[in-house]
């Protein structure tokens, strides 16, 4: 095929065969947590030994939902309000559909219902699954590959989907930790927030931000990203309404919450910001190996994190070519991943969409994907006692697994500074691409530099990009 052919028609269109590889990939996740599905109250099942542990039905059979009440009121459960929300719509699909929720309900209808509100919440992470891949399609490498360009450096033409997403949708990462929790649905709402960014959209960004928040504080650092880019590009007004829009919509959330039940809301809050150390860290290393932990280990990761995206902002304004969106928000979310006092292993989650937009590079994919892959084989069985060398107390095969994590996340991230750095070693930057992410940054002035027409050729990656800059 010539290189002027435009390919057309189902084979040539990422769309079904991205779909069809997510819903394989799902219909595998189910099965690999079939080991842990407990059929009788009396006996229970070892999910670490399985590798297949998932808080949803756990919760739900510790918690107390199988016997009606409130969530946040009655059972006082500690989660976020978006998390609650979707417990509570389970909760009720299931009751809807005949199983026994209340008082009355004995062990063995309690676990048969737990059974049934895990299939439930499998449908509604599917379908954010889904909504990830569809989100990644649309934003990915080549996307904005149009017919041609307008007076503004804007594709006028129709916009490709990126054969980008089946990085996504065959992730080995989502066919582990997809089921672990309701990861999926606040970072299905982050992407969909950046897919609204990227159509020029900020209110319906900022309203998808703010619920993404409501799920995960996480979904924060993609706003971040937003703002530094923003500053730099002097894009104020669109920045304020995004901004707006972010910071009502997760405060009704958590208003909703606290007017529910101020104290399930406080203990749920202080828990976020205040809570120990935790399991895949470097702080957990150290409180493993010394028996003590680390003195003011919240205030120290906060501080850490805090100078680590002070710096990030300061290198992103400074540097002679603005960054793309995804490229700042996946750096953002390494520094907190590196920093954290806790990692846990559905946090990758969020890592996998942002990895795909900001470096489609298979050989760094497959180093995060791999070494984030090892951790959480290890994690399980450091919870379960089976990695710790015979006759050592001390676990070093999950230590090994914590390293290798870093490492990798360390190495990806490294791997964005060099396309920052040099903007014309970036893949995603061909031809006329300034930033498919960046909505109203796309092909800005870049408030960096002065440029006259005749400082670069158009399209030089050596320099900034100016709008209506075509020769």
């Amino acid at each position: 095929m010539g290189r002027h052919a435009w390919p057309r028609g189902r084979f040539f269109d990422p769309a079904p065969w991205a779909v069809l590889t997510a819903t394989i990939v799902w219909l595998l996740t189910i099965y690999r947590m079939t080991p842990c599905v407990q059929h009788d109250a009396t006996k229970g099942v070892d999910p670490y030994q399985r590798m297949c542990y998932s808080d949803i039905p756990v919760i739900y059979q510790s918690s107390g939902m199988g016997k009606g009440g409130g969530l946040l009121s009655g059972l006082g459960i500690e989660q976020s309000p978006l998390v609650v929300a979707l417990m509570a719509f389970c909760r009720a699909v299931v009751k809807l559909f005949g199983a026994h929720v209340g008082p009355t309900a004995s062990p063995q209808q309690i676990l048969g219902a737990a059974n049934a509100y895990w299939g439930v919440a499998q449908i509604v992470l599917f379908a954010a699954f889904l909504g990830v891949v569809v989100a990644a399609m649309l934003m990915g490498r080549g996307s904005d590959a149009g017919v041609g360009v307008d007076s503004w450096g804007r594709p006028d033409g129709p916009q490709r989907r990126s054969w980008d997403v089946f990085w996504v949708a065959a992730s080995p990462c989502i066919y582990l930790a997809g089921l672990v929790d309701f990861t999926l649905v606040p970072v299905c709402l982050a992407m969909f927030s950046m897919l609204a960014w990227t159509r020029r959209r900020p209110v319906l960004a900022g309203v998808l931000m703010g619920l993404a928040c409501a799920g995960s504080l996480q979904a924060a650092l993609i706003a971040f990203a937003v703002l530094v880019l923003c500053l730099r590009a002097t894009r104020l007004s669109e920045l304020g309404r995004y901004l707006v829009a972010t910071i009502v919509v997760l405060a009704a959330c958590h208003a909703v919450a606290l007017a529910i039940s101020p104290a399930t809301w406080w203990r749920s809050f202080h828990g976020t910001f205040w809570s120990g150390t935790g399991l895949g860290t470097v702080w957990y290393i150290v409180k493993d190996s010394t028996g003590s932990i680390v003195p003011w280990v919240g205030w120290i990761s906060g501080v850490l994190t805090a100078a680590g995206l002070i710096a990030l902002a300061w290198f992103s304004l400074s540097i002679p070519r603005r960054p793309r969106v995804s490229q700042v928000a996946c750096l953002a979310v390494i520094v907190f991943f590196l920093t954290a006092k806790v990692y846990s292993p559905q946090f990758v989650l969020l890592l996998v969409p942002l990895c795909v937009l900001a470096r489609p590079d298979w050989r760094d994919w497959t180093v995060i994907t791999v070494t984030e892959s090892l951790y959480f084989c290890a994690v399980w069985a450091h919870l379960g006692g089976m990695s710790l060398p015979g006759g050592s107390s001390a676990d070093i095969v999950y230590w090994a697994a914590i390293v290798l994590r870093l490492a990798g996340e360390v190495w990806f991230g490294w791997g964005i500074v060099d396309d920052m750095r040099r903007p014309w070693v970036d893949s995603v930057r061909i031809g006329f691409t300034d930033d498919p992410t960046g909505g109203v940054l796309d092909h800005a002035p870049d408030g960096q530099d002065e440029v006259t027409p005749d400082a670069g050729a158009p399209g030089d990656l050596g320099s900034p990009v100016i709008a209506g800059d075509r020769g």
